[in-house]
């Protein structure tokens, strides 16, 4: 595994610790504050304290480009199940949907190529 690609999956493992102890705090702030402490520390394992300023603001660049990348991709993903929501809603409203006549057919086929859509625009 390269530099970049071991930092990338190291730093998902922190994310994904993070995550998964924080939503058990339900919303307790001692408890998002020691979880916020365990990221610190895990992303200060990923990427170690350096005696050169260069590298530690190459940490700090590669640090905020992850935080955004990761942003825009919950961003899209947001968009995206809002999309995937409007299309649901929209063959709900059609109610129960027969195979045997043409145009509930064109309708399910209607359907499949916006899902096809939204996942390849969004996922």
């Amino acid at each position: 595994m390269n530099g970049m690609t071991e930092f990338s999956a190291n730093i998902i493992k922190c994310l994904e610790g993070w995550s998964s102890a924080a939503s058990k705090c339900e919303g307790n702030s001692d408890c998002l504050e020691e979880c916020t402490q365990h990221l610190r520390s895990c992303l200060d394992d990923v990427f170690p304290p350096s005696k050169s300023i260069e590298f530690e603001s190459d940490k700090i660049n590669y640090l905020l480009s992850s935080v955004f990348f990761l942003a825009n991709r919950l961003a899209k993903s947001t968009i995206g199940l809002s999309e995937l929501d409007k299309v649901i809603g929209n063959v709900e409203k059609v109610g129960k949907v027969s195979f045997d006549k043409k145009e509930d057919i064109d309708l399910y086929n209607k359907f499949q190529e916006r899902l096809d859509e939204i996942l390849k625009k969004y996922f």
